[in-house]
């Protein structure tokens, strides 16, 4: 009869041995050794971070890993060992490899301070500075509150981030990476491009007070100014986009490495088409888009508003505009002066009134040339 001799392996730092994944608690994953010998545990902490990472410790999978040594017991009295470890050298190795080929390549952050964004890999840290993330990524915040920096930050937490290795040190820990140099050489192809008159497909990266900013590839951004929107008045501008809509822009001025850019100038000027849509003496019909203490601006087409003030709303006396119209409201109006060059546009309510009639607003005849359909209210005007 003959038996068969198992030999026991050495268990010491750095022995590879294959497993096989039995149970799995909050302590975490219980594995046995391939030839039966042993049981290991890979800790709870580093299940989360493998798992994170996509790797498979469900019950029943095969996995390689090493033994931290023959005295790391956990506490309940099992083997330690790490799959983290073996992982490591083999990042170490394509870091070392991007490094050389100055290559661009995705990481997914998994923590945010202020300084910014941290990517914990298999035990490595690796970190993206706030200076270094590109302007769609950047938290531009106006006031500097740091809370809301923050929750920005937060907010990439989990997104694939494109990134090029600005440094590391010998031992791979502690890697600087940079979102903007990974866009480097579409942003050489963009500057080929860069021209005043030039039109690109942005998108926007920022929203402030006093306009856009546009990222138009490359990490190269711009600021569309709140009066290159549109050619009509901008009452509130986040009516207008947000951050990460889609935006096509002219490049209207480079000066010293700022970049202007307009999206208004994409198409001609509507005042140049008042002259041939309008006359003095038409009637139209137009949507209440903004008051003023003098009046109230009406739309008469596209970006183009009128005024109608108070003295020609009705033949009532109002005080206040908002007496007799609401926003929104859409009313008959006669145009009784025209200043294309100036923007105006004068309009009078009370002009449509029949014999007798002290006000109207709310009626209005089909027998009139209709202005353009509206867009939103209060987002554009002429004065």
């Amino acid at each position: 009869m003959s038996t068969t001799t198992f030999e026991m392996p050495i268990i010491k730092a750095g022995l590879l041995v294959s497993w096989k994944v039995i149970k799995r608690g909050d302590y975490g994953v219980l594995v046995d050794c391939s030839e039966g010998a042993f049981t290991g545990m890979i800790l709870a902490k580093e299940v989360k971070n493998l798992e994170r990472n996509g790797e498979n410790l469900s019950v029943g999978s095969d996995l390689e890993a090493e033994m931290l040594g023959p005295d790391v017991i956990s506490d309940e009295g099992y083997y330690v060992i790490s799959i983290s470890k073996l992982k490591q050298k083999d990042i170490l190795k394509m870091v070392i490899d991007q490094k050389e080929r100055d290559e661009a390549f995705v990481v997914i952050p998994t923590e945010a301070n202020l300084g910014g964004l941290i990517v914990d890999l298999h035990g490595l840290t690796w970190f993206i500075p706030l200076s270094q993330l590109a302007p769609l990524h950047y938290p531009r915040v106006e006031d500097g509150d740091q809370e809301k920096i923050f929750e920005l930050l937060l907010e990439l937490l989990g997104k694939e981030i494109k990134v090029r290795i600005m440094h590391f040190d010998d031992d791979g820990r502690r890697i600087v990476l940079s979102e903007r140099e990974a866009l480097r050489e579409e942003k050489e192809e963009i500057m080929k491009k860069m021209a005043v008159g030039a039109e690109f497909d942005g998108t926007v990266s920022g929203v402030s007070s006093y306009g856009f900013f546009v990222t138009i590839g490359g990490g190269l951004e711009g600021l569309v100014h709140i009066s290159e929107i549109t050619y009509g008045h901008v009452a509130t501008i986040d009516k207008w986009g947000k951050v990460g809509d889609a935006m096509r822009v002219k490049i209207i001025g480079l000066d010293d490495g700022k970049i202007s850019l307009s999206a208004k100038k994409l198409r001609p000027d509507p005042r140049s088409l008042i002259p041939e849509k309008f006359s003095v003496g038409d009637v139209i019909e137009g949507e209440v888009v903004r008051y003023v203490p003098y009046g109230v601006f009406i739309r008469v087409f596209d970006d183009i508003n009128g005024l109608v003030h108070l003295s020609e709303i009705s033949t009532k006396h109002y005080e206040n505009p908002a007496e007799a119209l609401k926003l929104g409201q859409v009313v008959r109006a006669k145009i009784i002066l025209m200043e294309p060059k100036y923007r105006k546009i004068g309009l009078s309510i009370k002009a449509t009134f029949t014999d007798g009639q002290e006000s109207s607003t709310e009626d209005f005849s089909p027998e009139v040339k209709k202005a353009a359909p509206k867009k939103k209210v209060e987002e554009a005007s002429a004065e």
